[in-house]
């Protein structure tokens, strides 16, 4: 099957810009997600059309466009391997499903009024994210490795794919939310409370790692981490400032948060030998950060009562995330290099 000619002549024309867009239009998303969850938590009345879901599905809207419109460039006449066209099936997936999520959410809001977190129309949705997410962040990386292989380099390629890593992180975090924060207060957990509030705060604690090092690992481009950490930082300092809660201490101290990715770029090498050994290392550091992070987690977790307890929770999960990230890396970049027909490049 072909597209027709004036279309195919556009997604051509548009191509280069497709995903990049995507990965900024999702973090869009994302954001508006983080303000609908603090809606949420300050018991606003609310029904569907409110401010952080006309924000969430307007990025959600833009991320459906532009990963179908990449979606469909094999039709357009438009030579892509096949590791850039999985990636691409799973972010359009991921989208498709954000639609349906946000049929099922509106009418959900119409027969109950306002829900909790852990409904069924979030639970689709922020799964959806985290997919059309991690279809983006893979999308951009095949389509850097094609224009490396023809020679160019954009720097808005390695932006947005560092910006789609933190998408990735966010997500995560979105569907740990709507899926672990009502369970602290339920009564058939399978774990004690304190042994509950440990692994969420364990889980919880990967976000973080996950991110700088998804930027660290895939993008492999100097100051790609911290650029992931900062547009985080601007994320959540958007989010509270949407809120009305922006604390003028909480802003000067906010440059800590860039510490992570700075620490990424200044000692993760992929290539070198010991890499992930040293990515080990700084995922287990990483992860103490969650004891800064404060706000609902804290709140949920109050990891300040066995400090030494979450600390090692925190390491657990900062070490997972990392593993977790490297993995997804060396995935990535086997699926290239058997497009190439050679054999699989690793991180070390």
């Amino acid at each position: 099957m072909r597209l027709p000619s004036p279309i195919s002549r556009l997604l051509v024309q548009f191509q280069p810009w497709l995903l990049p867009i995507a990965a900024f239009a999702g973090f869009v998303e994302l954001v508006g997600g983080g303000w609908d969850i603090q809606w949420h938590l300050a018991r606003i009345p609310e029904v569907f059309w409110t401010p952080p879901h006309i924000v969430l599905y307007s990025g959600a809207s833009v991320v459906i466009a532009t990963t179908g419109a990449a979606f469909l460039l094999p039709w357009a006449g438009v030579a892509l391997p096949r590791s850039f066209r999985l990636a691409t099936s799973l972010a359009f997936a991921g989208a498709l499903l954000q639609v349906v999520a946000g049929g099922f959410d509106q009418w959900w809001h119409a027969t109950y009024g306002a829900d909790d977190a852990l409904s069924p129309p979030h639970v689709l949705l922020t799964g959806a994210i985290l997919l059309a997410a991690l279809g983006i962040l893979l999308s951009l990386h095949a389509m850097r490795r094609q224009e490396e292989a023809a020679g160019r380099t954009r720097a808005v390629s390695w932006i947005a794919q560092s910006v789609a890593a933190t998408g990735v992180g966010w997500a995560l975090w979105g569907l740990l939310f709507v899926t672990l924060s009502p369970g602290f207060n339920a009564d058939d957990k399978l774990l004690d409370p304190f042994g509950w509030s440990l692994f969420v705060g364990g889980a919880f604690a990967m976000t973080t790692p996950i991110l700088v090092f998804l930027a660290g690992r895939l993008v492999q481009h100097r100051g790609a981490a911290t650029l992931a950490a900062g547009v985080q930082v601007v994320g959540t300092l958007t989010i509270a400032g949407l809120m009305g809660g922006l604390d003028p201490l909480v802003l000067a101290l906010s440059p800590i948060f860039l510490v992570p990715g700075v620490l990424v770029d200044l000692f993760y090498k992929p290539a070198r030998g010991n890499a992930p050994y040293v990515a080990i290392v700084l995922g287990a550091i990483i992860g103490q950060f969650s004891f800064l992070t404060g706000g609902i987690v804290d709140a949920m977790t109050l990891p300040a009562s066995q400090p030494v307890a979450f600390a090692l929770a925190y390491v657990g999960g900062g070490v997972a995330a990392t593993l977790l990230a490297l993995a997804l890396g060396d995935a990535a970049d086997g699926m290239a290099a058997r497009d190439r027909g050679a054999r699989p490049a690793t991180a070390s």
